[in-house]
């Protein structure tokens, strides 16, 4: 089975096992997420949200093993989910100090806005933690629910910190490539993706 269908199917069956809350699907974030997963050595940490968290199923994980995203998924290496964003960027920082390997976090636009995150990029630098962070925002136009403080470019932010910075297209081949290049640095990194409207 391809991994888009595993992806697929994986998240069918959350949304059957998992309260309506819980289970919210990838959409356009689906070639973000198994590019990302394809990429680390499944003995790398990765730290993401609850949505994103269906990877881990590309790694051998069953989907009820990811309802509770407080809890982790050993041994898959997924990190328990933290909602605010800035607190997984300081956490991925963490596991990458403490394992000595590469380590990846997946994040959205509000990271942008959040101070954690900062404090995670800076750390990350002051530190040369093997850490990439991976940012997947959408456009911000006119009539979006969302502050002009999340309209901060993530690689703005990471260059301004001294990070090394890349962009990528939404594309499963395009963001395997970027992780796979930031990873192989083991250096503190930025991946870019801007998701179509």
């Amino acid at each position: 089975m391809s991994d888009d269908r595993t992806l697929q199917k994986a998240e069918a069956t959350l949304a059957e096992l998992s309260t309506p809350n819980h289970a919210l699907p990838l959409g356009p974030l689906a070639p973000i997420v198994e590019g990302a997963f394809s990429a680390m050595k499944k003995n790398e940490w990765i730290v993401c949200g609850s949505r994103e968290r269906v990877g881990a199923v590309l790694r051998g994980a069953s989907p009820d093993r990811l309802i509770d995203g407080n809890a982790g998924a050993r041994p898959y290496k997924i990190a328990p989910v933290s909602d605010a964003p800035g607190n997984r960027a300081l956490h991925a920082v963490g596991l990458a100090l403490g394992s000595e390997a590469p380590v990846l976090c997946i994040l959205g636009s509000a990271s942008a806005a959040s101070g954690a995150f900062h404090e995670a990029l800076n750390a990350a630098v002051l530190t040369d933690a093997p850490v990439t962070f991976l940012v997947a925002t959408t456009p911000i136009t006119d009539d979006a629910p969302v502050g002009l403080q999340l309209a901060a470019s993530p690689l703005d932010l990471a260059q301004a910190h001294g990070l090394s910075t890349s962009a990528a297209k939404p594309t499963v081949k395009d963001v395997k490539s970027a992780v796979t290049k930031a990873r192989k640095l083991a250096k503190p990194s930025l991946i870019h993706v801007q998701l179509e409207l």
